[in-house]
């Protein structure tokens, strides 16, 4: 069995409190558990056993501390399912988170290899374009050389080169040579220029782009960075939630095993009971015996008052047990799932379908011991057959015998009913064997 950490508890910072006087007096705590407060006592429940036996305890004090502790768990059983919704759904949306995640983490991937392959081209660009300078200063330095050299030959360099023609047409072919030298030497400057610039403002844009890429970069990076923050919290919350589930659990299961150890103390009085019952029968034959002996015939109408509606019948049964009631077996003996808030976990009996009003039959002779309304039970009888066996018949729509009566196998005792914690009309039909629950298919 799961324990409940009381340090953890306190560390959670939860309270602890006392539901109501009446579970103060009967040492049943009653849970009301919120996310920040646990209003039960863990002292009841982990100091010492919570249901400690009592002789002066009745069978009511003891179902209605069954029932209390059936609510609690009820209870506790309610706050994990509610925490565990909480759990399913923070769950989700981290999933959904994660996914928005890693597709941010993709882009960002994305952002990085765009921004290195832009730095590299800005890095080609820029060796071309120091190639380029290069080349616009050698041919500017070419060009002024022969601009210096034609300026410190002057005209007689010029006129050289008309006097060496061979001809005017040479003369004229030589001059114009000379010119396109020079608007050769500008259009090549012009050429380069045009060039490096064009690289220069190629750069400029791949520049701008790789700001821009960086830009997108670092917004995804905050981007990324607050939703690992909300994840870390809804992480934090699921964790704490999940405590919660499981605290709860635990205290539900605390719950059953009191519930248990109740259903133990309720079948720990009806063998009490039964003791006491038998005693006061074996007292009433021995006082019988006695008048018998002493010849006491005045007495015959007291006798015939304890004999019961059987008129005489036998007080002890064949130990060979009768149906109660035709009908299929809607519930068997022994663990299962409550049916019903109140309802037991362990069954001890077996549950007879049958139709409402029908007549319930005593499954052996013997004497009626209880005949009354429980909280439980509803309308129930039990009948000791003086043979260590006791029968129990409940959740009856009406009794048809009282406390002594003395009943003869088959006898109608009860009429079918839904009375109690139950679900549908049935007999419930339990049997004790020295005061312990048996499994009624055993001697059926």
């Amino acid at each position: 069995m799961m324990r409940i950490d009381l340090y953890k508890i306190k560390k959670k910072g939860m309270q602890v409190a006392v539901g109501s006087a009446a579970s103060l007096a009967s040492g049943v705590p009653v849970a009301v558990v919120t996310t920040g407060a646990l209003l039960m006592s863990f002292t009841s429940i982990f100091a010492a056993p919570v249901f400690s036996v009592h002789a002066e305890e009745t069978k009511e004090d003891v179902e209605q501390q069954k029932e209390e502790a059936q609510q609690a768990q009820e209870e506790a059983n309610a706050n994990a399912e509610k925490y565990q919704k909480k759990v399913d759904k923070l769950t989700a949306a981290v999933n959904e988170l994660d996914k928005q995640a890693t597709d941010i983490s993709t882009q960002i991937v994305e952002k990085k290899q765009q921004a290195e392959d832009l730095q590299n081209e800005i890095d080609e660009t820029q060796t071309k374009l120091a190639e380029a300078q290069v080349s616009e200063d050698n041919q500017y330095e070419a060009m002024k050389k022969r601009i210096q050299y034609l300026y410190e030959e002057g005209d007689v360099a010029y006129i050289d080169a008309l006097m060496s023609s061979a001809s005017f047409e040479d003369s004229l072919n030589k001059s114009e040579y000379v010119d396109q030298l020079s608007t050769y030497d500008q259009k090549q400057l012009n050429k380069l220029v045009k060039t490096k610039n064009d690289i220069a403002e190629y750069q400029q844009t791949l520049k701008d782009d790789l700001a821009d890429v960086e830009k997108v970069k670092a917004d995804l990076e905050t981007k990324q960075a607050d939703l690992d923050d909300v994840i870390s919290q809804k992480n934090a919350e699921i964790n704490k939630y999940s405590d919660d589930v499981e605290m709860q659990k635990a205290l539900a299961a605390e719950y059953a095993k009191q519930e248990s150890e109740l259903d133990d103390k309720l079948a720990e009085l009806a063998r009490q009971e039964q003791q006491r019952l038998e005693e006061e029968r074996k007292q009433r034959e021995a006082e019988q015996q006695q008048q018998d002996n002493n010849g006491g015939s005045d007495n015959s109408g007291s006798d015939s008052d304890n004999s019961g509606s059987n008129n005489g019948g036998s007080t002890t049964g064949s130990g060979q047990f009768i149906w109660p009631v035709s009908g299929p077996i809607t519930d068997y003996f022994g663990p299962r799932e409550s049916p019903t808030a109140g309802a037991s976990s362990n069954h001890m009996g077996i549950d007879i379908g049958c139709s409402y009003g029908v007549p319930i039959a005593a499954a052996d002779a013997g004497v009626v011991t209880v005949a009354e309304w429980g909280e439980s039970g509803g309308n129930y009888v039990m009948i000791d057959h003086g043979n260590g066996f006791v029968t129990m018949y409940l959740h009856n729509s009406s009794l048809a015998v009282s406390v002594g009566d003395v009943v003869s196998q088959g006898q109608t005792i009860a009429y079918a009913g839904s009375t109690g914690y139950s679900t549908g009309t049935h007999c419930h039909f339990s049997v004790f064997l020295n005061g312990s629950y048996v499994n009624p298919l055993d001697y059926l």
